[in-house]
C-alpha cells in the first residue's frame, strides 16, 4: 500500500482536495473505486467530511474522538492491516484533523506500519488565515508545515500578493526542503501535481 497523508489546519481544505486527488487516480489508473480508500479522523463523534467523500463512491474509514497522532495511532496501524486484509488497496489516503503532527503519525507507522510500500506527507497551508493561525498556534503550524514532503497553499485567490508572498517566505523558511505549489479553489488542481505526489507508483 502507497500512503499520502493530508496534514493542516481545520478548513485548510484538505477534503477538497483528497477529492481532486481520488478523481485522479481513479480516471488515471483504474475505474475499480476499491484501489483507493480514505481514512478520515475527526476529534468529535460525528463526521462531516466522511459524507462528502462518501457521496462520490470513495471507501472511507473514520477514527473518531481523538487525533491518530497521539491518542489513536495504535488504531491507526490496527485499521491500516484490517485495510490490507480486507481489501489490499493501492492507494490510502488519510485526512488528519487540524491538531494533528503529521511527523508524529510517520513516525509510528514507520515503526510499528506493516505491508506499507511507502508514505508521502502533504501539509496544506490556508493562504487566507495564515497570518491569523501563525499567531495563535505557532507551533503546530509550524510543525504541520515542517512535516510535509510537499506544502500546498490553498485559497490563493482570497490573498493579496504581497501577503501572498509573505506566507511564501514563510513557508519556506520553515520547510526549504519541501516542494511548493500554490493552489485555489478557483482552478482545477494541474494533473502535473497529482503525478509528483505519485510519482514513480503510478
Amino acid at each position: 500500500m502507497n500512503l499520502i497523508i493530508f496534514g493542516g489546519f481545520l478548513g485548510s481544505g484538505k477534503t477538497s482536495l483528497i477529492l481532486s486527488l481520488s478523481h485522479f487516480l481513479l480516471e488515471n489508473k483504474s475505474s475499480d473505486s476499491s484501489n483507493v480508500v480514505i481514512i478520515e479522523n475527526e476529534v468529535g463523534k460525528i463526521g462531516v467530511d466522511d459524507k462528502i467523500l462518501r457521496y462520490d463512491g470513495l471507501s472511507v474509514r473514520e477514527l473518531f474522538s481523538g487525533c491518530i497522532c497521539c491518542q489513536l495511532s495504535s488504531d491507526l496501524v490496527i485499521t491500516l492491516d484490517d485495510i490490507h486484509e480486507k481489501m489490499n488497496p493501492k492507494w490510502v489516503i488519510i485526512e488528519t484533523t487540524g491538531l494533528a503532527y503529521p511527523g508524529k503519525i510517520l513516525s509510528t507507522l514507520n515503526e510499528y506500519g506493516r505491508n506499507i510500500d511507502r508514505i508521502k506527507i502533504i501539509t496544506v497551508v490556508d493562504g487566507e488565515r495564515f497570518k491569523e493561525l501563525i499567531a495563535v498556534t505557532p507551533v503546530l503550524i509550524k510543525n504541520q508545515i515542517a512535516d510535509g514532503d510537499m506544502v500546498f497553499i490553498n485559497k490563493t485567490d482570497l490573498v493579496m500578493k504581497e501577503e501572498l508572498k509573505q506566507v511564501e517566505d514563510h513557508v519556506r523558511k520553515f520547510n526549504p526542503k519541501a516542494s511548493l505549489h500554490m493552489l485555489s479553489a478557483n482552478t482545477k488542481v494541474d494533473d502535473a501535481i497529482w503525478k509528483e505526489v505519485i510519482g514513480n507508483y503510478e
